[in-house]
């Protein structure tokens, strides 16, 4: 008994989890730290001022370029693999010159250690969406908000840690960042239902809609953290510890809630949550002029820092769905919310360097607001696409329920032809030790396809209210087809269902 209670706890997680844990694709998290340290000063303040400036349009520019040529012709594992060791490399190479910079005080190092941290960041960055996009939806939802939240941990840590010391760290995070994206890469992440290429499908303005909304609110995002003045706001340990543990705990909510309680999660849930940090940071910043900055700016820090994993999982979903090479996807959406967001901050910048006065300051609040309405009209809602809802979770198509059913009916085929005397090749058996689970919920109580599909969303833990969002069908339907499911599989509770799922032969 005690053997098949761990037994059922270990399915039950790995359940949860999508599959089994896979530590390798928190190796995102290294490249996390990294990036905070030498890109935004380990955010002892905002950003590092004109030296996040540059490097962010390098890193821009570096996606707009790597996106442009994946569009034209899909990166093949060669060049993937191109891609990872020169992110590796640069980043490495890059750290070297800022501290090298930073040591003598040279501006023209400090210029190339700039251009060089950009283009690391974003090769080194680029390169985890490959390993990502071979998971399932709740499998990407786990390791990236977890990557997020353990970045933001390290990165804590380190911004107390002496200058030097800090940087000197950060330089073992491309290689730590390497070696488990080589090894995610060959991680067996599980059975995953095969996803349709249905965004192929969607209208080209849904994609202006998409980089029209990002644009505007990365505008906002840079203006809120430089201003007043432009320049860099120092942040004091309070206020690191507050935007670091802010994203740490919505990072563990989201899991929570999509993970652990079953909860669907959708864009706009996610979306609110960035616009109300935002707004928030906003207010503080206007209503308490010096009083309360620091808490301002850390407040729209957790949005920025937040906004690495809603766009992140987003495009990751959106990746999985159409045929269009995955660093394109990534790298057009991640370039636009980068751009723009430096743009925001060179906005502000030059108003502090010109001296900004009452009037300039209300204007740049009023941008601010404009932006942040903007962003709401353009991407707070769950109908951005058309053709199907972002963070649905894939079923098995019904083309590999076809492939199934003539595999089995070749197998039969054959048997009869060969008196059962031949054997079958070696992936037979396997075939039929462990058959798929929505085949043999069919064939064994006589199930329609859409009682299956409730059935076994049903053993997935899921609402009624999901089942009916995510099949299209209203809750009533969705009752009826259960209580159907419920007398042809002679079980009376959800957890028989679910055991009788499990004890399948």
């Amino acid at each position: 008994m005690p053997h098949a209670s761990a037994t059922a706890r270990t399915n039950q997680m790995r359940a949860l989890m999508g599959g089994a844990f896979l530590p390798s694709f928190l190796g995102l998290a290294a490249t996390r730290v990294w990036l905070q340290v030498n890109l935004f000063a380990s955010y002892t303040q905002s950003d590092d001022g004109l030296f996040t400036v540059v490097n962010n349009l390098a890193y821009g520019l570096v996606m707009v370029i790597g996106a442009a040529i994946a569009l034209r012709k899909p990166f093949s594992k060669g060049n993937r693999t191109t891609v990872a060791w020169l992110g590796f490399a640069v980043m490495t190479f890059s750290t070297v010159l800022i501290l090298a910079g930073k040591e003598t005080g040279a501006v023209d190092i400090l210029a190339v250690a700039s251009v060089c941290a950009g283009i690391g960041g974003a090769l080194g960055g680029g390169m985890w969406t490959a390993a990502y996009v071979r998971l399932g939806l709740r499998q990407s939802v786990l390791y990236g908000f977890l990557s997020l939240a353990l970045g933001s941990l390290g990165g804590l840590a380190l911004s107390f840690l002496p200058e030097a010391l800090s940087y000197t760290v950060s330089m073992f995070m491309p290689a730590i960042a390497l070696l488990c994206y080589q090894r995610a890469m060959k991680t067996d992440v599980g059975p995953q239902p095969a996803p349709e290429p249905i965004y192929d499908k969607e209208p080209r303005s849904t994609m202006l809609f998409i980089f029209g909304g990002l644009a505007v609110f990365g505008l906002a995002l840079g203006i809120s953290r430089g201003f007043p003045a432009g320049e860099p706001v120092p942040m004091d340990a309070l206020q690191r510890v507050v935007h670091q543990m802010g994203v740490v705990v919505i990072s563990l909510f989201i899991i929570w809630w999509f993970i652990v309680k079953r909860k669907r999660l959708s864009f706009s849930f996610l979306w609110r949550i960035e616009i109300m940090l935002v707004a928030a940071g906003m207010l503080i910043l206007s209503v308490f002029p010096g009083h309360f900055t620091g808490l301002a700016i850390a407040t729209v820090n957790i949005a920025d820092t937040l906004m690495l994993g809603v766009l992140w999982i987003t495009l990751q979903d959106v990746a999985r769905h159409t045929t269009t090479d995955v660093y394109a996807v990534y790298g057009f959406a991640w370039a636009s919310r980068v751009l723009s967001r430096d743009a925001g901050r060179v906005l502000i910048m030059v108003l502090g360097a010109m001296g900004a006065s009452s009037y300039a300051v209300t204007a740049v609040i009023g941008i601010v607001v404009f932006a942040l309405a903007a962003s709401m009209a353009l991407l707070l809602s769950d109908g951005i696409l058309k053709l199907r809802p972002l963070f649905t979770e894939d079923v098995a198509a019904p083309a590999r329920r076809s492939a199934a059913g003539a595999a089995r009916e070749t197998r039969r085929a054959e048997m009869e032809g060969a008196g059962a005397s031949t054997p079958a090749p070696a992936a037979m058996p396997s075939a039929q030790a462990q058959p798929d689970p929505q085949e043999w919920f069919r064939d064994a109580f006589d199930l329609s396809e859409r009682e299956t599909e409730v059935a076994l969303l049903i053993a997935q833990g899921r609402s009624k209210s999901y089942i009916a969002e995510a099949l299209c069908l209203s809750e009533n339907t969705v009752r009826t087809h259960a209580k159907n499911v419920y007398t042809k599989l002679d079980v009376h509770s959800k957890q028989e269902l679910i055991d009788l799922l499990q004890n399948r032969e």
